[in-house]
């Protein structure tokens, strides 16, 4: 088993920060799991996906967000 972590990021500006999440993988699979916490309720949620890619396209299609790889890839 692997885990990479990546933030989903505002497009525009990097610093603000939409969710942090990693990516684990196995031999035989990959999912994503996130974290977020809403900044108007103060609402925590968590969410899994297949990818960090899929995640990125769920909330991506909201708001403009970026994918950014922790580890710098």
């Amino acid at each position: 088993m692997h885990g990479r972590l990546f933030t989903l990021v505002n497009a525009d500006n990097e610093n603000q920060v939409f969710a942090w999440g990693m990516e684990i993988s196995t031999r035989d699979d990959r999912e994503a799991v996130i974290y977020r916490r809403n900044p108007v309720t103060n609402q925590t949620f968590f969410g899994v996906h297949s990818t960090a890619e899929s995640a990125l396209r769920r909330y991506g299609s909201t708001c403009q967000l970026r994918l950014v790889w922790e580890d710098g890839d």
